[in-house]
């Protein structure tokens, strides 16, 4: 079946079946559904369907009809498109489903349910039942919740958790602890999962489970992903207290977004009707959902890289490694840096692939220097200085073969180019540096700084950040002051200082940090 949900205007939340067609709306009482709202024309809109083609046309209605922005005659619907009349909104959710569930779940032991009690159904309609709606994207819009949010122990709760999932370079591994903090942030809670979203194939993938009380199987609805996945926003189920049975347990859907894209959904359940999903909770879960998003992402692009590109970066990175034990995790740490640089600048998800690929072997080059002057302890001299600048060149010949290589090359032989025009290899200034080479140059230095590999020892994150700020001339301006944007928002610090360490220790965490196997 396919249904409207009025999103804004004077019936907000209304839910609306369509069966029959054609359907009409509008003002006048005749009208299949009827919409209360001036703006709106007697007949502004009719929806009939072709076979199983739902086509929404205009009936030149006075101010128009509006899909996803654009004014229309004639529309086929989509799942997820956005309707405006007046200034009335409706969300359509076509009558196939949009989504599937990957066959993976019988190994995590779950059903689904086809229950259509989503968020946003009139509680007249569904009495006892718990409805709620907020957008992950802001949080949440209402004022106890902002001030909820707003208050220190919950951001120094929500930065803790952040912190530690940071850290995890492996998908699977952040997720379970993402399942981990949800048992803690919501005790009451039976068991909860992690989905991956497909968006080229329209497809829930379960990727980590916990159960916190009596083991179960999972209760999924489907139509609560589906409504999760085309809004954008969460689905609260609260089960009635006279229907305390396996098929009436609560459930919570929240959505993981980052830069409008859903990346996946966390699936919770509480066994116990008696009990209730609470706001604050709900809203300390869903900011450290947002606030994960981005290490997520870095996470699931480099999942999507060819399995062969990886194994040969792997291979590369590894015999770099294996000759400057420096090097161990340094390339890993650029890439996080510059993931955090690329989400402040909002880069499309493409070019945050190659910008990735790019920073995780811009030191391949190193491969071809002579060991005596890679692990060098003190300052090199002339000559050894002038044969480890060619480090960049070297690295650049050596993946100009690989598949697109001319799209990400440039971080790997441009970022030693410094803003004033006295880097290496080719001495270039300004905005003639290759984009990523100006973003790696930053991020390089920076970890140079903070790991101690500069000769005047380890360095505090804040006065690096300070030094690189005091950069201009070297650095591009704008990039930096982006540099130091996520720094101040805290997605760019990784924990990864040893300076309070023994080498021992800091090696050992330096060896942790390594560049983990893709699945």
């Amino acid at each position: 079946m396919a249904i409207l949900t009025i999103e804004r205007g004077p019936d907000k939340g209304k839910r609306i079946t369509l069966v029959d067609f054609p359907v009409t709306i509008g003002r006048d009482a005749e009208n299949t559904i009827t919409i209360r709202d001036e703006e709106v024309s007697r007949f502004h809109l009719r929806i009939k369907a072709r076979g199983k083609t739902l086509v929404a046309q205009d009936l030149d209605s006075k101010n128009g009809t509006y899909i996803n922005g654009d004014k229309v005659m004639n529309a086929i619907l989509a799942n997820g498109d956005r309707i405006l009349v007046g200034s009335t909104e409706l969300s359509f959710v076509g009558a196939e489903s949009s989504i599937k569930l990957a066959d993976s779940i019988d190994k995590f032991d779950m059903v689904v349910s086809e229950d259509a009690h989503t968020l946003g159904s009139s509680s007249k309609e569904t009495p006892g039942d718990i409805h709620k709606l907020f957008n992950p994207r802001r949080l949440d819009p209402h004022p106890p919740a902002s001030e909820f949010l707003a208050r220190p122990d919950t951001i120094g709760s929500i930065y803790s958790y952040h912190s530690h999932v940071m850290v995890v370079g492996e998908l699977k591994e952040a997720a379970s602890l993402l399942l981990k903090f949800v048992g803690q942030i919501m005790p009451q809670s039976s068991r909860a999962c992690f989905f991956l979203y497909k968006k080229s194939l329209k497809e829930l993938q379960p990727l980590a489970e916990k159960q916190f009380k009596k083991s179960q199987p999972f209760l999924l609805s489907k139509r609560s992903f589906e409504d999760v996945l085309s809004r954008s926003q969460g689905v609260l189920l609260q089960a009635k207290t006279n229907q305390a049975t396996h098929s009436h347990r609560s459930r919570l859907v929240l959505p993981m977004i980052h830069n409008g894209e859903t990346l996946g959904v966390v699936h919770i359940e509480d066994d116990d009707p008696r009990s209730v999903f609470k706001d604050n909770a709900i809203f300390t879960l869903q900011a450290l959902i947002n606030r994960c998003a981005s290490s997520f992402e870095s996470m699931i692009l480099r999942r999507e890289m060819d399995s062969w590109m990886v194994g040969m970066i792997e291979t590369m990175i590894n015999t770099v490694e294996a000759k400057d034990t420096y090097t161990r995790g340094h390339s890993e740490r650029v890439s996080r840096y510059a993931m955090a640089i690329a989400d402040e600048l909002k880069l499309n998800r493409e070019v945050k692939r190659l910008l990735l690929i790019s920073s995780l072997c811009h030191d391949i080059g190193k491969i071809g220097i002579p060991d005596n002057i890679l692990k060098k302890a003190n300052i090199l001299s002339a000559e050894e200085y002038q044969e480890m600048k060619l480090h960049p060149t070297i690295g650049s010949d050596i993946i100009k073969h690989m598949p697109d290589a001319h799209r990400f090359f440039s971080g790997i032989k441009y970022h030693h180019e410094r803003w004033d025009g006295t880097g290496y290899p080719d001495g270039l200034a300004g905005e003639k540096i290759p984009f990523f080479g100006r973003i790696i140059g930053i991020c390089d230095s920076f970890d140079a700084m903070v790991s101690g590999r500069s000769y005047s020892g380890f360095m505090d994150e804040t006065e690096a950040v300070e030094r690189l700020a005091n950069e201009k001339d070297i650095f591009d301006p704008e990039i930096l002051k982006t540099f130091i944007r996520a720094y101040e928002n805290g997605t760019l610090t990784l924990k990864t200082s040893t300076k309070s360490r023994s080498a021992d220790q800091g090696d050992e965490a330096l060896r942790k940090e390594g560049l983990r196997k893709v699945d």
